[in-house]
């Protein structure tokens, strides 16, 4: 098959490792794959396999498949030119949603939690096609280069991204503060996108903590491995990466249903909090460094969990979906 998705960019966000990640997979299979963007640029940050296109290109060629995700690219979706054409929810409470369900375009969902919502709101028929994790790059780095008498919990440091719910984490981990001394809050981020802005000025936290910005891909297994645990306290997401990665480096979560329903189970896989707020993800963030056995057995579990979304898995469910597409065209 011909395939081809349409971005804004190649740079690195968690939207784009997915059309990497997908990409590579099916062009191992043998399928052509091209991502548009608008300088068609390879990425640099992860090697793609597939091929990449400016947007000055998109009528040069037809495809079997057009993929889209980015509401900002829509106009250039139209203008590709593709039998079947299908627009792939990462999120949920876009203003343009409700105008794009009334488009002609097939609908993926990257989580059961966003399939479920766009279907009871809108009406349509959206296909299950979660996300998935990369074990080359996230995986159990054992050694810890850090001092003993420090316990690390790690987030996510886009701070002005408010759904992200940063500023819950670093409240709920100064709220445990006093009563666990050895507290270290660790963030990581990317400046990347239109605004690139820096988020290292907004944090304000009285609990010690660090930054780290700009990692390479082959340092995260590394910085997921040196936590103790992991916190997300984000709202409205499709799947969460960040999550999933902390799990497939074998660190306990504690996080939000958004984003993680797929993989994330109360007490077995996860702690997990019905919404964000200090109160309710310090709780759990308090039993987990309370708790040794507690740690290793949401742990193992987690990890055994979501090493069951790979990307391969992924490629296979997308390759059902494209085969009864062009059935019907």
């Amino acid at each position: 098959m011909k395939i081809a998705a349409v971005l804004p960019h190649v740079e690195v966000f968690g939207g784009v490792r997915r059309y990497l990640e997908i990409g590579n997979e099916l062009a191992r299979r043998g399928h052509y794959f091209v991502l548009f963007h608008p300088d068609g640029s390879k990425p640099e940050w992860l090697e793609f396999r597939g091929l990449t296109k400016s947007f000055s290109s998109l009528s040069k060629e037809t495809f079997d498949i057009g993929l889209c995700s980015e509401y900002s690219v829509l106009p250039y979706l139209e203008k590709l030119k593709a039998k079947a054409k299908c627009f792939y929810f990462l999120l949920k409470g876009h203003k343009q949603e409700k105008e794009t369900t009334k488009k002609n375009y097939f609908f993926l969902g990257n989580s059961e939690g966003l399939c479920s919502y766009f279907e009871k709101k809108y009406k349509i028929s959206c296909s299950r096609v979660s996300g998935g994790v990369n074990p080359e790059f996230f995986y159990p780095a054992r050694e810890r280069e850090r001092e003993r008498n420090e316990f690390r919990v790690l987030c996510y440091g886009r701070i002005y991204r408010k759904r992200k719910g940063i500023q819950h984490v670093i409240r709920a981990v100064q709220g445990l503060h006093k009563e666990f001394p050895r507290l270290k809050l660790v963030l990581f981020d990317s400046l990347v996108g239109e605004d690139r802005r820096d988020p290292r000025p907004m944090i304000k936290s009285t609990v010690p903590y660090e930054f780290h910005l700009n990692l390479p891909q082959s340092k995260m297994a590394w910085l997921y491995s040196q936590a103790d645990i992991f916190v997300s306290a984000e709202r409205r997401a499709g799947w969460s990466n960040t999550t999933a990665e902390a799990m497939a480096c074998q660190v306990p979560v504690v996080c939000t249903r958004s984003g993680t329903e797929d993989f994330a189970f109360h007490n077995q896989t996860a702690l997990v909090v019905p919404f964000p707020h200090p109160l309710l993800l310090r709780r759990q963030i308090r039993r987990l460094a309370k708790d040794e056995e507690l740690r290793l057995r949401i742990a193992g579990a987690g990890y055994e969990k979501i090493l069951t979304f790979s990307w391969s898995f992924l490629a296979d469910r997308l390759e059902k979906i494209f085969e009864e597409l062009m059935k019907l065209n």
